[in-house]
């Protein structure tokens, strides 16, 4: 697989209560993507739905886009299990084959972004089923991974995904107000990927890079911003050109990979959860 460039799409992509045009909605999008040869079309979280079965003709839909515009594509929605639900991500191929499913790990289970413990009315997401591991794609022009919203926030999820071979890893939000341009900017620093973020309801969808090298697209770059971004609200998208060969280089020689620890931050990781549980109250 091993491509020397990806062209990604980001789509913000508003969240509705009834959407009865959400595949026509989408697919402008898709057009827009195929104009500029892209490689991976990337829709918020819930984009998809909420409640809804893999049978649903929304989920169907889209991986027939998938297949007709020939791009790789993601999504999010809550997938039904029976009694139970999951918040799902979806990796579609080219064909419009499901390649697989990243379930988010992290419930945002009370007020946005930090209270605990889960509130009634906040924890659907804590009450459903969680996903028990991160998840990288091979696709044909290298390892993608994925988080979804308050994923995020835990920079443990951003080492994980990328120890586990992710060159790009798309953060796909369901929510108001804006992508920290930090968290992306950190993750990309620290662990030698391109991070590209969206969102559904907010602003700021863009990419974050470990070096502008890596990564091209119009426009003019801000002092410790996302480049490119979306700076207002509402249905927009917007394109990179990843350059793989100059980011796998930098990641092949990136100190933060070859001088890292493991031997001393497992046992501090486990210390701190018992101590922050404790302090909690919590056993």
């Amino acid at each position: 697989f091993m491509g020397s460039q990806a062209i990604i799409t980001l789509v913000q992509f508003e969240a509705k209560q009834e959407s009865p045009d959400l595949l026509v909605r989408m697919r402008a999008f898709f057009e827009q993507a195929k104009e500029r040869c892209s490689d991976l079309i990337a829709f918020p979280e819930y984009s998809l739905g909420s409640r809804i079965t893999f049978s649903h003709e929304n989920v169907q839909d889209f991986l027939k886009l998938a297949k007709e515009y020939g791009i790789y594509a993601v999504a999010g929605f809550v997938e039904t299990h029976g009694k139970r639900w999951a918040t799902t991500a979806l990796m579609v191929d080219r064909s419009g084959n499901l390649l697989g499913r990243y379930l988010k790990t992290h419930p945002a289970s009370g007020p946005a972004p930090h209270y605990w413990p889960p509130l009634e009315g906040h924890d659907a997401e804590a009450r459903g089923i969680l996903g028990n591991a991160f998840r990288v794609f091979d696709l044909d022009f290298g390892r993608v991974g994925i988080l979804q919203c308050y994923d995020g926030y835990f920079p443990e999820a951003w080492a994980c995904t990328a120890y586990a071979g992710a060159e790009i890893i798309l953060w796909i939000n369901g929510r108001n107000g804006m992508i920290e341009d930090y968290y992306c900017m950190a993750a990309a620093h620290a662990h030698g990927c391109v991070v590209a973020a969206n969102i559904s309801n907010g602003k700021n969808t863009g990419f974050a890079a470990p070096t502008a090298q890596c990564l091209h697209a119009e426009g003019e770059r801000e002092e410790a911003r996302l480049f490119p971004r979306i700076r207002e609200p509402g249905d927009a998208c917007v394109h990179a050109t990843v350059d793989l060969d100059g980011l796998r280089w930098h990641r092949k020689h990136l100190r933060t990979m070859h001088q890292r620890r493991p031997e001393l931050y497992h046992p501090g990781c486990s210390v701190v959860g018992r101590l922050s549980r404790h302090s909690l109250g919590l056993p």
